[in-house]
């Protein structure tokens, strides 16, 4: 019987040692969980700080463009607007200098009209003249013939 005695011995430490390994195992499992999920949790909070990070940035990066956007368009305007302005002066001047032209082209067209009238008016006279000269001279000749 102490054979048998010593056997259930054996056993029950042999069933000892295993439930212990196994409790060992499970021990070591746990302990792993663990520090994966310790992992886990260490991987998750900083994903979770490094996306609050980038919306962060995105904000920024969105406010900045924004920013620069409504710079762009009031210097787009200003230029425009000062586009606008030089384009009005330049008109005003072209205006006021077609106008001076057209006015100095009149007073050309005025005198060419007065001196073509006072051409024309000047030959007429000197033809008058050659004319009635000739009657003269005619005249001046029946009366030396008549008086002859």
């Amino acid at each position: 019987m102490s054979e048998i005695k010593a056997t259930f011995e054996k056993a029950g430490n042999m069933a000892k040692d295993f439930y212990l390994a196994q409790l060992g195992l499970a021990g070591n499992a746990f302990e792993q969980a663990e520090e994966l999920v310790k992992t886990a949790e260490a991987k998750y909070k900083e994903a979770e700080g490094k996306v609050k990070d980038t919306y962060t940035k995105r904000e920024e990066i969105f406010k900045g463009l924004v920013t620069r956007g409504e710079k762009v368009e009031s210097d787009a305007k200003a230029k425009l607007e000062e586009g606008k302005a030089k384009i009005e002066s330049s008109k005003a001047d072209i205006v006021a200098k077609l106008k001076e032209s057209r006015d100095e082209v009149k007073s050309k067209l005025e005198s060419i009209k007065s001196e073509g009238i006072e051409g024309s008016l000047k030959q007429l006279r000197e033809e008058l003249e050659a004319g009635l000269e000739k009657v003269k001279a005619k005249i001046a000749r029946k009366e030396t013939e008549a008086a002859a």
